[in-house]
């Protein structure tokens, strides 16, 4: 069992003097989760009926981060509404269009799939060997995590989170190690798996939605993760879900033994074993 949980020290997160009187103090410290599957950092803000939950959590190293939050003051959010979301004063905010849901103890919530909270474009693609890891630097000019859909404005005062990113990094490396790959390795690599026949099978994963799930309204979020050997073949496929379903199971791991990769290299440019891993979103309409 790999679960650890670790609270990390409280910073400073007081709200700016300007700020309005909607701004969400914290009420615990960061943790984050060691998980078997995933790693998760969280957070919780506001007293009593106004206390909101912050989470991210990661299934991989990656820049980009799933995103839940939850509380009283999302209620009135709008399913699958544009929303802007920034994390300082200057930044631009970045649009997106979230899932709403609902979160245990905390209510109405907004739930990211994915999202790169750096809005700035770097002109950098997602390495799918696993090197990608969110950007500490970024994090320490983070204020604050604002939502907001029109006149509808939620904002927690996290503070820099440079630290906070730091611990949830090494917990993703650490789930390389579980998955019995090298991670100095991929911290090194000159790329990652390349998927060769990724459009034909993208489409028969896509084709068909699960007939029951579809009768039943279900929508959901999943993660899909392969482990490429260093001869490009297919070792194993799993699939992780995000959100809770009942009857919504994905194809996608059948329809993935037909994959065909170009391996990974390593920093000498020598195939090895690593992993390739994405998001599926099941949404009706």
């Amino acid at each position: 069992m790999r679960r650890t949980l670790l609270a990390l020290a409280a910073l400073a997160t007081a709200a700016p003097a300007h700020a309005a009187p909607v701004v969400l103090t914290p009420s615990s410290q960061w943790s984050v989760d060691f998980a078997d599957e995933k790693c998760r950092l969280i957070r919780t803000f506001g007293e009593g009926e106004d206390r909101h939950l912050l989470a991210f959590q990661q299934y991989w190293p990656s820049r980009r981060l799933g995103l839940t939050v939850a509380g009283s003051g999302l209620k009135r959010f709008v399913s699958r509404a544009r929303t802007d979301l920034r994390v300082s004063e200057s930044q631009e905010p970045v649009r997106g269009t979230p899932f709403t849901g609902k979160v245990e103890g905390f209510g109405d919530a907004v739930i990211y799939s994915e999202v790169e909270l750096d809005s700035r474009d770097t002109g950098i693609e997602e390495n799918t060997g696993g090197v990608a890891m969110v950007d500490t630097a970024f994090g320490k000019q983070v204020q604050f995590l604002e939502l907001r859909q029109g006149q509808r404005q939620v904002r927690l005062a996290t503070g820099p989170m440079d630290a906070a990113f730091e611990v949830l990094n090494q917990c993703t490396m650490d789930l390389l190690r579980q998955w019995g790959l090298d991670a100095e390795k991929h911290r090194t690599a000159l790329s990652g798996p390349k998927w060769l026949n990724r459009d034909a099978l993208v489409r028969r994963i896509t084709a068909t939605y699960p007939s029951d799930a579809s009768a039943q309204g279900e929508q959901g979020i999943m993660r899909m993760r392969v482990i490429v050997a260093a001869d490009g073949s297919v070792e194993s496929c799993t699939i992780l879900k995000v959100t809770n379903t009942t009857r919504l199971d994905s194809p996608a791991c059948e329809v993935m033994q037909r994959a065909k990769f170009e391996p990974a290299r390593d920093a000498a440019g020598q195939p090895f074993r690593s992993f390739y891993a994405t998001g599926i979103t099941y949404q009706i309409g």
